[in-house]
């Protein structure tokens, strides 16, 4: 059956008289059939207008460079990692140094050889001294103070120790002098002998704020040989003041010094007897009447001497052990370090010694002849606050600390005790120079 077309339906709208009045049944057949068939080719192209778009869709899913938006992905979050914030990271200044330290060292020296022919006696080896005291002025660690002597605080004052020398027609002597810092040096007298020459020397190992250790050396004729003797002891401030000992080889009782019993009670007995069992040989024995405070890496430690036999004639001499206790606080007074001797050496791997001050603010370094003074807490590879240079094998005395207002005390008295030099010539005392 053909389908009619629009024209026909005009035309036929178009004829005239119409057969019926409004539409025929047959034109209204044919409208009907026409709208039928424009409604099923809709019908058609709508499902593969939608096969068509999912179609198109998944080839743009299929095709798309997914991995290069990957890629770059990355890439931006690696470069994120790689380029970091601008943040301005500043080393934080040094803590500030609060402390102060008086530092007294101690110099050896080799004496000139006697030019002269025949019985001669040749001097021995003396020591000098000096005080340092360093501090922080104005935020800046300083060396405030240096003189001769060692300056040491003791109880309420301040004492200085000097080292003087006396020279006679019988030989030569080297001895300590303790008085308070704002009193002149007293010559002072000696008994000698006689009947031949005679030099002696006394040196400072340590100075505490109570107890001083002095080592003595003695030299004379023997006949025609010549006689050497030595001692040790520990004493007190005063002890240093009183009359002192002379002739060793006549073997006189020295009662001006501080046993190991005095200061560790009778309990170091058992420590004591131990020793002796163990010493070298039936001629010796420890006896801890003698002994010492020396100094070693990073501490004050005791030592004990081995000495001959008081029933023996012969001379003093002494042998150094090593005694099995730590010093009480009333012989060194803070004698701790920030950390072990290991990691001192890890860090300043030339360090043969360091200092600690009490509040721990302040790191003395020894490395070889310079002393280097950090803040605590500042890196090994940083630059010290303060380098002082150290005499050829200077060896340390004494080390004493203050805090609080007495820093500012110290650096005012310490100034005014050292800026009088009592040792830059020695006190002599001459003799008319018998020739032989």
């Amino acid at each position: 059956m053909n389908t009619p077309e629009p024209d026909d339906f005009q035309k036929q709208l178009e004829d005239a008289p119409l057969v019926q009045k409004g539409f025929t049944s047959k034109l209204q057949q044919d409208i009907e059939q026409k709208i039928r068939k424009k409604e099923r080719n809709k019908s058609k192209v709508k499902p593969l207008l939608c096969v068509a778009g999912i179609g198109t869709v998944m080839a743009v899913v299929l095709l798309f460079p997914w991995h290069t938006m990957h890629t770059q992905s990355e890439a931006a979050a690696l470069e994120g990692k790689m380029m970091p914030a601008a943040v301005t990271v500043s080393t934080p200044p040094p803590a500030p140094i609060n402390t102060a330290l008086l530092i007294g060292l101690r110099t050896e020296h080799q004496p000139a050889t006697s030019g002269g022919q025949g019985r001669v006696l040749s001097p021995l080896r003396y020591s000098t001294y000096r005080t340092m005291l360093i501090a922080p002025v104005r935020g800046q660690l300083q060396k405030t103070s240096e003189g001769t002597g060692i300056l040491m605080p003791y109880k309420q004052n301040f004492w200085k120790i000097d080292s003087l020398t006396r020279l006679t027609n019988k030989g030569e002597s080297h001895y300590l002098s303790a008085h308070l810092a704002d009193q002149p040096i007293k010559t002072e007298r000696f008994t000698e002998p006689e009947d031949q020459e005679f030099n002696r020397v006394e040196t400072l190992l340590f100075a505490g704020n109570q107890y001083v250790s002095i080592a003595e050396s003695e030299a004379a004729w023997n006949g025609n040989a010549t006689y050497h003797a030595d001692r040790i002891w520990v004493r007190t401030l005063p002890q240093l003041k009183e009359a002192r000992t002379l002739q060793f080889y006549k073997k006189p009782v020295d009662k001006n010094h501080v046993s190991l019993m005095d200061v560790f009670g009778t309990s170091t007995s058992t420590d004591l007897a131990r020793m002796s069992s163990m010493a070298d040989n039936a001629m010796s024995e420890v006896s801890g009447q003698s002994w010492t405070v020396q100094r070693e890496a990073g501490q004050w430690v005791g030592k004990v001497a081995e000495t001959p036999k008081a029933s023996l004639s012969r001379p003093d001499s002494y042998v150094l052990r090593d005694f099995p206790r730590q010093l009480p606080d009333k012989v060194v007074n803070h004698d701790e370090i920030c950390c072990s001797w290991t990691n001192i050496k890890s860090s300043w791997p030339k360090a043969t010694d360091a200092l600690t001050s009490p509040l721990d603010d302040m790191l003395v370094i020894f490395e070889g002849d310079t002393l280097k003074f950090y803040s605590y807490g500042q890196a090994p590879g940083s630059i010290p606050q303060l380098t002082l240079d150290l005499e050829p094998g200077e060896q340390l005395v004494m080390a004493q600390w203050a805090t609080d207002h007495y820093v500012q005390e110290w650096i005012d008295k310490v100034g005014r005790y050292l800026s009088t030099e009592t040792e830059s010539r020695p006190v002599e005392v001459e003799a008319q120079v018998k020739t032989r």
